[in-house]
């Protein structure tokens, strides 16, 4: 009797652990940088992410920083000739914004308060597989800081897209928090498309 209560106590926990477990995996992370180099050791002028249910249309909680550019200096990160001129063609607004010099946030507290919306997320997304999440692996690296990611659990929205229409409003391009709520919104409706479960094979 005691060995089929600790069996039945077992399994309870079990139950319980998986339905966490559940409950993590329909939290990810999409995130963007708008920056001042396209290398990995690239200067960030702001972050932008949400956190999402790609499988409902929840609201999506929201993380936008402008972060100083002092704090990265220290840290040797780089600016190159080539992204500047790139960035003088765009358009005025759009300049303005990622510019700004007010409310800008040393780099240790942009980690921080990124690493804390990161954190439990079973996918973190970006678009494209080596810009977004290597430059802040390379910030997290810079300041000792461990990611709040494991690296099977990184995921690009390119490769995605290219399976079906993503439909993503097409407006406010090249802000932060806008662009990674549009590819959120893009994960969404192809997951819906494909008819993806949540299944990733990995166990």
């Amino acid at each position: 009797m005691v060995f089929i209560g600790l069996t039945v106590q077992y399994d309870e926990c079990i139950i319980e652990k998986l339905t966490y477990r559940k409950n993590i995996m329909a939290q990810h992370l999409m995130f963007d940088l708008e920056t001042l180099d396209t290398k990995t050791t690239a200067t960030i002028l702001t972050l932008g992410a949400v956190r999402f249910d790609p499988f409902t249309n929840d609201p999506m909680k929201e993380l936008y920083l402008r972060v100083e550019i002092d704090s990265q200096d220290k840290l040797g990160c780089t600016v190159s000739d080539d992204t500047l001129n790139w960035w003088s063609n765009q358009a005025v607004d759009i300049k303005e914004e990622a510019f700004n010099p007010l409310n800008r946030v040393p780099i240790h507290e942009v980690v921080n308060q990124f690493h804390a919306m990161a954190w439990g997320c079973s996918h973190v997304w970006s678009h494209g597989a080596t810009f977004d999440v290597m430059i802040m692996q390379n910030i997290y690296d810079k300041l000792g800081r461990a990611y709040p990611w494991n690296f099977w659990e990184v995921r690009d929205t390119r490769t995605l897209f290219e399976l079906a229409d993503p439909e993503m409003p097409k407006d406010a391009l090249h802000n932060a928090l806008e662009d990674a709520k549009r590819q959120a919104v893009g994960v969404r409706n192809v997951y819906r498309k494909l008819g993806h479960t949540g299944y990733t094979g990995r166990k």
